[in-house]
């Protein structure tokens, strides 16, 4: 499934995710009307709108809020540290786990599981196994590649990519519901396109309304009408958008051409879902869903458990259906070859408030699976406690598909700007961070080095860059000394022109933040710089860095489309005023990204991302940061999560075997 972005100051949970000074949504392109939910603050799983904080619109369709509310929360799931307790627990052998049965300690249990209403990452993992998609994620491919799911094929494209047309499976069926007359009910394209407009419903006011706000024909009008006439939006008037072109068929044509738009139809926000189940169980529908997927739901607690079922009229699927046919001929030894899918009969997902005690659950056989947070407090030296060794346990680590970055606002006086010397100014900054330190004091050993913005796996990475703002003190000084900014008395720069030099630094508060800022005052301290921090509440940090009223803070990013564009939409000029917070206007890179969203993937579009990632790195109003990875604690006989899943957690590729047998 995609993920979502989010943005970031070092004072937050940093996420996959995640930190947060969580991101900047917009008003629909051309809508006419304000989109309620899509400027909101995301904690936990209840999206607020903080006070005094006014979005303006943002001309591009593209930029999208519903990646922040992803991205924050795999920050809340990367910031609840797992603390390693010292009591002395008896491990469980496994030999008590029911068979066929797995279960997941999870940061939060979603409050409810009606896809338009969800805008966390928990609940959409979830739904991705009660629900079907027409695509989804090839788990083994990178870049990221759609197969069909509950399509037959890949869409047919038009040639300008505004239109495109999908066919579903026949023989699909929703579970037994006494709306259908207590029988099945096979699953059609009107389900689909049910869904779609369920996303743009006043009534509902979606928090991922961003997701589809703007893109396709006549739909935000149909979304404007219903919403002056406070009613919810008419589910039967034909919209030259969202065709219907038989039983099986949906034809979706855009406003502007798109070729990423088909990774929009692997999110699960856009499962196909039944009309007439939603309407007979009214407010009730998001704890008693009824899909297609895999599991049906046994039990629902909101916010506490959730207790998945094997679909006993689940269709026949195997791991072999989620590949593209380049995977499936590369993975001749991988351990979910052959399984039949869901590949366990029960999955309990529970929540436990404190972390330290849902890691004792996990050594006493309580839980079989959970997030790893916090590294430093169950690794030493990039390697498992010795304790947690001799428990069994294994550590999956898998590179998130996040950007961390440094920002800087191009309308600060003092970095800010294209005059020489401060262009030289922010990049000695970006050359003093130690990549390598930062990995080691504040990732746990458990990331990597970014070199450029898009992350590897994601379309637009670009094998082999180098970034030249990459960490050399030596040089940073002297760029410093070469441009003006002379040492006083005290070892630390001046301005060129003699005065006091302070970069001011915006944080938001909390623990993480205060380790972030005690990195990065040790590394300007290296080449003589002094910081300025000033820690405020997220609202006015989000006000602030809205207007480009800042010197220099932090930013995560995650990705509802995995491709490039995606973030670097970040840096477009007509983004200035909502997701360019940087204010970096460049009509070269401007020119360059236009085209990226119009180009298929191949040499011509790896050439744009290039000259984009290098006129980043030239003006330099950002740098990429290493960013931790995502990590997974599991007992013996858990087959799966894998490293190479372009997914935090998939249900249905999940298994258990018996504890005699070694796991994979």
């Amino acid at each position: 499934m995609p993920t979502r972005t989010s943005t970031s100051s070092p004072g937050g949970p940093p996420p996959t995710r995640r930190t947060s000074a969580s991101g900047l949504p917009s008003s629909s392109a051309g809508t006419g009307y304000p989109l309620v939910e899509e400027s909101v603050v995301r904690h936990g799983n209840r999206p607020t709108r903080p006070a005094g904080v006014d979005w303006p619109g943002i001309p591009e369709a593209r930029l999208s809020a519903s990646r922040i509310a992803m991205i924050e929360n795999l920050t809340s799931l990367m910031a609840l540290g797992i603390a390693l307790a010292v009591t002395a627990v008896t491990p469980a052998s496994g030999a008590d786990r029911p068979p066929g049965v797995l279960r997941v300690g999870m940061p939060l249990i979603a409050e409810t599981l009606d896809p338009p209403r969800v805008d966390n990452t928990q609940a959409t993992v979830v739904m991705a196994g009660i629900y079907d998609t027409l695509y989804g994620l090839d788990p083994l491919a990178r870049p990221a590649a759609l197969v069909p799911v509950a399509a037959t094929a890949l869409p047919e494209i038009s040639a300008d990519f505004r239109t495109f047309t999908m066919r579903v499976r026949p023989g699909i069926f929703f579970t037994p519901h006494p709306s259908f007359g207590g029988k099945p009910r096979e699953l059609v394209a009107a389900d689909f396109a049910y869904s779609i407009r369920r996303v743009l419903d006043p009534a509902i006011r979606s928090p991922m309304l961003i997701l589809l706000g703007g893109k396709i024909e006549g739909l935000d009008a149909l979304a404007k009408r219903a919403q002056d006439a406070g009613r919810a939006i008419d589910y039967d008037t034909p919209v030259s958008g969202l065709l219907l072109v038989d039983r099986y068929a949906l034809r979706i044509r855009l406003n502007a051409p798109d070729p990423t738009f088909p990774f929009l139809l692997a999110d699960p926000i856009l499962a196909g879902v039944a009309r007439e189940v939603v309407e007979a169980e009214g407010e009730r529908y998001g704890q008693r869903p009824v899909g297609t997927g895999g599991f049906t739901v046994a039990a629902f607690t909101p916010g506490q458990r959730i207790t998945l079922l094997r679909n006993p009229a689940f269709r026949s699927m195997h791991w072999e259906d989620l590949l593209t046919p380049a995977s499936r001929a590369a993975q001749s030894a991988h351990p979910m070859r052959g399984r039949k899918l869901p590949a366990v009969e029960r999955v309990e997902l529970s929540h436990t408030p404190e972390a330290s005690a849902e890691l004792l659950a996990l050594r006493a056989g309580e839980v079989d699976l959970i997030y790893l947070n916090q590294p430093e407090l169950a690794t030493r030296n990039g390697r498992l406690n010795d304790e947690l060794l001799r428990d069994g346990l294994t550590l999956v680590r898998d590179p998130a598909p996040i950007t961390l970055m440094s920002l800087f606002s191009m309308r600060d006086p003092v970095v800010g700007g294209n005059a020489p010397e401060k262009i030289a100014l922010r990049r000695a900054i970006h050359m003093a961070f130690d990549d390598d330190e930062w990995i080691r004091v504040l990732d746990g050993g458990f990331s990597s080095v970014r070199q450029q913005f898009v992350p590897p796996g994601i379309e637009g990475y670009i094998p082999g860059y180098r970034n030249p703002n990459r960490f050399d003190p030596a040089a940073a000084n002297a760029l410093l000394d070469r441009f003006g900014y002379r040492r006083g008395n005290d070892r630390m720069r001046r301005n060129p022109d003699g005065s006091t030099l302070s970069v001011g630094f915006l944080m938001d508060t909390g623990s993480q933040g205060r380790k972030r800022a005690e990195f990065i005052k040790r590394m300007l301290d290296r080449i003589g710089i002094r910081v300025a921090f000033e820690s405020t509440g997220k609202a006015e940090l989000l006000k602030r860095m809205l207007h480009c009223r800042f010197g220099m803070a932090l930013m995560d990013f995650g990705f509802e489309v995995p491709d490039g564009t995606n973030l670097l939409v970040i840096f477009f000029g007509k983004s200035i005023g909502g997701m360019n917070m940087s204010c970096y206007a460049d009509a070269e890179f401007d020119t360059a990204y236009e085209q990226a969203l119009v180009t298929p993937a191949g040499a011509a579009r790896t050439a744009l991302f290039r000259t984009m990632q290098s006129r980043l790195d030239a003006y330099g109003p950002a740098r990429p940061l290493p960013f931790g990875d995502l990590l997974f604690l599991k007992r013996p006989g858990v087959v799966g999560p894998f490293a190479t899943s372009n997914d935090w957690l998939r249900l249905m590729t999940l298994a258990v075997e018996p504890p005699s047998a070694p796991a994979r």
